[in-house]
């Protein structure tokens, strides 16, 4: 089954089953209530993106383009996460609730794995670095992409010369 034949209907339907949605929230708690929740739920969207939006952006952009980025392997890539924001910031009670199943643990490991944007544990995926035991992060690059530098020579201390002495006496 294609997305995209259920995609724009979807999206010509959401709306109509938010306003459907907001007014039953509105017959159980009022209009007041209804409001400030669906206010709220906007808003915590809108700071969410604005204060993580563009490191995510940045993060997105270099997976997209190829470009190996020194991570750590359990911590996810951000496109779960910024979905969920973005569904918060619309305002609706059915994408608050999209997003919030989104942060849930298992939701979101079962769409890393569908999307291919996780990797699991230990394992590098794109976009990750592995661990070397004892040393820093294992970045792999093509061969364009570095050159071989030599070591420097070891640093040698100089020896100062011997303090003249005052002849005893």
């Amino acid at each position: 089954m294609k997305i995209g034949k259920w995609l724009l209907p979807g999206l010509l339907l959401l709306p109509l089953a938010e306003l459907l949605v907001f007014v039953a929230v509105a017959a159980v708690i009022g209009l007041g209530g209804a409001t400030v929740l669906l206010i709220a739920g906007s808003g915590i969207g809108v700071l969410v993106l604005h204060r993580h939006g563009p490191s995510w952006l940045q993060e997105v952009r270099d997976l997209i383009t190829g470009r190996t980025v020194a991570r750590d392997p359990d911590r996810p890539v951000p496109a779960i996460p910024a979905l969920a924001a973005v569904l918060l910031a619309v305002p609706g009670f059915l994408t608050d609730a999209a997003a919030a199943l989104l942060l849930v643990p298992a939701v979101r490991q079962r769409l890393d794995a569908l999307l291919g944007t996780g990797s699991p544990r230990g394992t590098p995926g794109p976009g990750f670095a592995r661990r070397h035991p004892g040393r820093g992060p294992i970045v792999d690059l093509a061969p364009d992409e570095w050159q071989d530098v030599p070591d420097p020579p070891p640093r040698r201390r100089r020896r100062r010369p011997p303090a003249e002495r005052p002849p005893a006496g």
